[in-house]
């Protein structure tokens, strides 16, 4: 049950990569080109980009050297890891203050398993030094007193659910502590607290992502099994959480393992599914891919803000689609990707958002704002505008499905994004904007392994083929001139990336910017084979309103008149017309489902949360520093006044004195200010 950041090294590779330890170097693909030469602690965790620090400060070079060690039992592994922990224990147990990532939550949580593995090698072994038992036994101690304390606590993401994990890997790992019993209580007490803001009743973890949902699950699963080997009964609310965030799970990730890229999620198949009884009675196990196909029809989660759709076409390819609204101020990993439109089928991200980009590369905050997704947004426009999202229709008949969904700004901008699935290989996205001055822009950017090219048509572009034939065909249709451009790895402006393996790797986006601060706005996207033709026309009638439009589509097939009129869409043939009974499809379109209550539900949960821990940051080198600053400072001014005093006649005795205590009191009202509020 291992909750660091992980390096990313398969099972299968864990003993020559072990081996490569041994040597003194650790391959780290995901963060560093080229393999890290290990120096030993500090140094270890204080290179490279910041995921791979927290990597290194979560042991995890130990955790895979003890990995060997058990499918080998080979002593050079076990030795050089014992060595490693006792190196790393002996520099964290003369820190006074928690540089880097040290003592961060997250390091600190994930390090726990990890000393739990080694202590169960070696607790036993005759030649181990009672001396090197007891620095291990002391970390593990120490770590518990971080995990435990309150202002270290981070309540509102997955960070404080694996700081309460961790606490209880302790309490079942070391029950003769003397707080073992404490700590057991004080996890579950504060898991409790987290528990309903941190996923939905609907069962997704409220953290923007796929990526985080797969997490969230393996963390609520583990909740429960660590509840048992606490011997504990697993609370009735948690066990419906797991239960359900693996349902979600289900539904959200691909037969081939493949999660959607949205938000703070990774690309690479390969991903497990995790199987658990709800008491935690038995293990937990991962089944790896290929996974059951999901169930085909619509999935709704509207206080979480996601809809996901699977189909099937007549040869049975699967394809799902996932369109996102997600806001939860406050909770982790928020990308400005509201209204974004994610489209998967056949192992391929026909369309995508970047994906999770490392901490502390370059144009990270353009990767987080709006150019990251394909949401409709003003050029420009900042990552943290205030701003409200809602759903506002939805609509299935006979395997066409529908969704609207509006983003309001607090400056008055509106953008109201429509999509519409009409078969299993054709998508409508409508975009209708108002009240924003400097127009509208979408970035639609597909898998790297697809190249974009100009179409037969105006305004239209077909993609490389894939291997089994495929490819996307896009068409595009405005009431106003739009500027459309194909980038590829663009920087300024940022455009045209996706995170693969970790790394951000260029990939094909079609920029659509409508200069219009009124506009309305139609985009097709097709998948299919050459033989079912590749030219597409769309074209949308004047005077077309997000509620009143019509749409034309010609060139794949019959042409066909779609229209909405306020609740309907109704797709016709134009040969026969909309006109005739039974040449036209209805679609009714209802409002959206009240969820007021259980948004009010999340947000008073969340702020009662944050009430009992509120945020803490680790500020005691800045306090240190800024404490030199202020001493020196006061001593220049102390001798600045000193020798002004000096001079005959400047001032009187009781002035000096008055003006003395005035600077005094004075430096003592600037400390106050600045350690008691400032810096907390």
């Amino acid at each position: 049950m291992a909750l660091g950041a992980r390096l990313g090294i398969p099972d299968g590779k864990v003993i020559g990569v072990a081996e490569q330890i041994l040597a003194g170097t650790i391959p780290v693909r995901g963060f560093l080109e080229a393999p890290l030469a290990l120096q030993g602690y500090p140094i270890d965790y204080q290179r490279g980009p910041p995921s791979l620090q927290l990597a290194m400060a979560s042991l995890e070079v130990e955790r895979v050297l003890l990995s060997a060690f058990e499918q080998t039992h080979s002593r050079r592994f076990l030795d050089l890891a014992a060595s490693r922990v006792l190196d790393f224990a002996a520099h964290e147990a003369g820190q006074r203050h928690g540089e880097g990532f040290l003592w961060n939550d997250h390091a600190v949580s994930g390090r726990i398993s990890v000393l739990i593995k080694l202590w169960r090698l070696v607790r036993e072994s005759p030649d181990f030094p009672v001396s090197s038992s007891r620095q291990i036994l002391s970390l593990v101690e120490r770590s518990g007193r971080l995990l435990a304390k309150p202002g270290q606590f981070t309540v509102r993401t997955n960070h404080g659910v694996a700081q309460n994990l961790a606490l209880l890997q302790i309490a079942a790992a070391f029950p003769a502590f003397p707080e073992s019993d404490a700590w057991r209580s004080l996890a579950l007490e504060r898991l409790m607290v987290q528990l309903p803001f941190y996923v939905s009743r609907e069962g997704v973890v409220l953290e923007h992502s796929a990526g985080y949902q797969l997490f969230g699950a393996e963390l609520l699963a583990m909740a429960g099994r660590l509840s048992a080997l606490n011997g504990l009964v697993p609370a009735p609310s948690l066990v419906d959480a797991a239960r359900n965030s693996r349902l979600v799970l289900a539904v959200m990730m691909r037969p081939d393992g493949t999660l959607p890229l949205l938000g703070n999620t990774g690309s690479g198949g390969g991903n497990a599914r995790l199987t658990s009884q709800s008491t935690g009675i038995a293990p937990i196990r991962h089944l790896l891919p290929p996974h059951p196909d999901p169930v085909i029809g619509n999935s709704l989660f509207p206080a979480a803000g996601y809809a996901i759709w699977w189909r099937a076409n007549e040869l049975k390819q699967l394809s799902q689609t996932l369109i996102a609204w997600a806001k939860h101020d406050g909770h982790g990993h928020k990308h400005a990707d509201e209204g974004s439109v994610l489209l998967w089928s056949g192992g391929v991200d026909w369309l995508t958002n970047t994906g999770y980009w490392p901490y502390g590369e370059r144009n990270e905050k353009a990767a987080y704002s709006w150019t990251g997704s394909n949401a409709p947004h003003q050029p420009g426009e900042e990552f943290s505008i205030p701003r409200s999202v809602q759903l506002l229709k939805t609509g299935n008949a006979s395997g066409v499905s529908f969704i609207e969904v509006q983003r309001r700004n607090l400056d008055g901008a509106q953008f109201r994004r429509q999509v519409l699935q009409i078969d299993s290989q054709t998508w409508l996205v409508l975009d209708f904007s108002q009240d924003v001055p400097k127009g509208t822009e979408m970035i639609w950017t597909v898998d790297p392994v697809l190249r974009l090219l100009p179409g037969a048509t105006t305004h239209s572009f077909i993609s490389t083929p894939i291997s089994d034939g495929r490819h996307l065909t896009i068409s595009y249709a405005t009431q106003s001139v739009a500027k459309l451009q194909i980038r590829r790895g663009s920087v300024r402006p940022f455009a045209g990336w996706v995170v693969v393996n970790g790394r951000p790797t260029p990939a094909d986006a079609l920029q659509i910017v409508d200069p219009a601060a009124n506009s309305a706005n139609a985009i097709l996207f097709r998948v299919a084979s050459s033989s079912s033709g590749t030219t597409q026309k769309i074209s949308m009638e004047m005077g077309a309103t997000a509620d009143h439009w019509a749409v034309l589509l010609e060139g794949a097939g019959e042409p066909r008149r779609i229209t909405r009129n306020d609740t309907t869409i109704t797709i016709g043939n134009v040969v026969t017309g909309p006109s005739l009974a039974g040449a036209s499809l209805l679609v009714p379109l209802r409002p959206a489902p009240d969820i007021a209550t259980e948004q009010a539900a999340l947000k008073s949960a969340y702020a009662s949360a944050i009430s009992s821990y509120p945020p803490w940051r680790e500020l005691s080198r800045y306090r240190l520093r800024l404490s030199y600053a202020l001493a020196i400072l006061a001593l220049f001014v102390e001798v600045g006044w000193f020798a002004m005093s000096k001079q005959v006649g400047v001032i009187t005795t009781r002035q000096s004195l008055h003006a003395h205590m005035g600077i005094t009191l004075g430096w003592a009202a600037i400390a106050v200010w600045t350690f008691q509020f400032y810096l907390r």
